[in-house]
């Protein structure tokens, strides 16, 4: 007798469960107040994004293999990274790496993994190369950084240091600290 009383009480939980759980918006009155619902991230492939300078003249193109959105916010990832900046002066600067993170307003770019600057000047042979496992563009006033080792090549001469600011409006680049170079006659 007890073994059917059980039974039948367990069959009722099982259809009230049931019922529960299959209730159309039920789940959605049960989420506390403020919850945000979580939405699909989107994704784009072989994605170019252009600002334009005063003019019209297009100043940064942001290329990427791959565009993620991170957890349904604004923060973007990009894969396989080319940053070009057009310098007023027609000298032109290619940063380029594995993966970066925009910040919300987009005004950021964190470029990780393998990063190399390429700076040419139609004026001068050679390009000008900056080596380092991170960097951080700043597209408002386009100034690339690192705290990080950096690796500067030009020509025959090349530069380490720790730390190095590069204003690619101004065309000048500052290294840190810990420098090292050797110059080749």
């Amino acid at each position: 007798m007890l073994f059917r009383v059980f039974t039948i009480l367990a069959v009722v939980a099982l259809a009230v469960s049931t019922w529960i759980l299959s209730t159309p918006g039920l789940p959605s009155r049960l989420r506390p107040e403020g919850a945000k619902t979580a939405r699909p991230g989107y994704y784009l492939l072989d994605a170019v994004l252009t600002d334009y300078d005063q003019n019209g003249a297009p100043s940064v193109k942001i290329a990427a293999a791959r565009i993620d959105q991170i957890g349904g916010g604004e923060e973007v990832a990009l894969h396989d990274i080319h940053v070009n900046y057009q310098a007023p002066g027609g000298e032109s600067w290619v940063m380029a790496g594995d993966l970066a993170h925009i910040e919300p307003g987009g005004d950021v770019v964190d470029v990780q993994g393998h990063v190399q600057l390429r700076g040419t000047d139609a004026n001068r042979r050679g390009a000008a190369i900056i080596s380092s496992d991170q960097m951080t563009y700043d597209v408002a006033t386009a100034v690339a950084s690192t705290p990080g080792d950096v690796r500067f090549d030009f020509l025959d001469q090349t530069l380490t240091a720790r730390g190095l600011v590069a204003d690619l409006k101004s065309r000048t680049v500052r290294l840190e600290s810990r420098i090292s170079g050797r110059f080749a006659p």
